[in-house]
């Protein structure tokens, strides 16, 4: 792997959660993400390829690397100079005020909490991003994403003719079990009863269910593509998805 040095000017925030610490770089049109608790890079990589292999048009494509000298990855910037990214959560914040989720909490079932943001991003912008959600909301439920949120859902608005597009999938580093800390038993079985998901429900099969499935595999491309790949939790997890999820998320052909 590339190991690409970057001083403090691409140093673009160091962001902080309950997901950990993670240095994030923009350089010459590439968004660099250092590692903070586990393998989010690793990630990152492997979920791009199973958007691949899929059914979804639009996606950011990850590359595995070091960030001076510390496991990360690196993203192409999916925005033009003209275009700007809009997150769910800015959009609420600035048509309505106040946070989106804490506004769709009061709603008791997901299906309204999904249905609620539908028509508030219609209202808004005129996007339908029924198909979008039920591309990221399946894929997270096969990835086992517990990160999804409304600040990584969202919508790409070109400042020529304001025309709005959903933004591609991206942001999939807390797939796969990839955090160390809160992933630390010794079978995935043990450990896939730590997962729990967001924004519209704990449970990531329910709200995927709720927003439809619209997320197909072409699992025999899937299979050959990750035959290079070393072995490691990542892959093991994926390749356990792969065994367990067929049912769940259709062939795509």
């Amino acid at each position: 792997m590339k190991d690409y040095a970057l001083d403090a000017k691409a140093l673009v925030m160091v962001q902080g959660s309950s997901k950990g610490t993670q240095p994030k770089y923009f350089k010459d049109g590439y968004w660099y993400k250092a590692d903070s608790e586990g393998y989010e890079g690793l990630s990152e990589y492997l979920v791009s390829l199973v958007l691949q292999c899929s059914n979804v048009k639009d996606y950011v494509i990850y590359e595995k690397c070091f960030i001076n000298g510390k496991n990360g990855c690196r993203s192409r910037t999916f925005l033009s100079e003209t275009e700007s990214f809009i997150s769910f959560e800015r959009l609420y914040a600035v048509y309505e005020g106040g946070h989106l989720l804490d506004r769709i909490r009061v709603l008791p079932e997901a299906a309204e909490r999904i249905r609620f943001v539908k028509e508030f991003v219609m209202d808004t912008v005129g996007m339908d991003c029924s198909e979008y959600l039920s591309w990221i909301l399946a894929l997270d439920a096969f990835t086992l994403n517990i990160d999804r949120h409304f600040n990584n859902l969202g919508v790409v608005i070109d400042s020529r003719d304001g025309v709005c597009r959903p933004a591609p999938v991206f942001d999939n580093g807390a797939a796969l079990l990839s955090s160390w800390g809160r992933f630390h038993e010794e079978t995935i079985e043990e450990n896939l009863d730590l997962v729990y998901g967001q924004p519209f429900s704990a449970n990531l099969r329910s709200q995927a269910l709720e927003a439809g499935i619209g997320f197909e595999l072409d699992y025999g491309r899937l299979e050959r593509l990750l035959e290079g790949e070393p072995d490691s939790r990542a892959l093991r997890v994926l390749k356990y998805q792969m065994a367990h999820e067929r049912e769940f998320i259709p062939e795509f052909r």
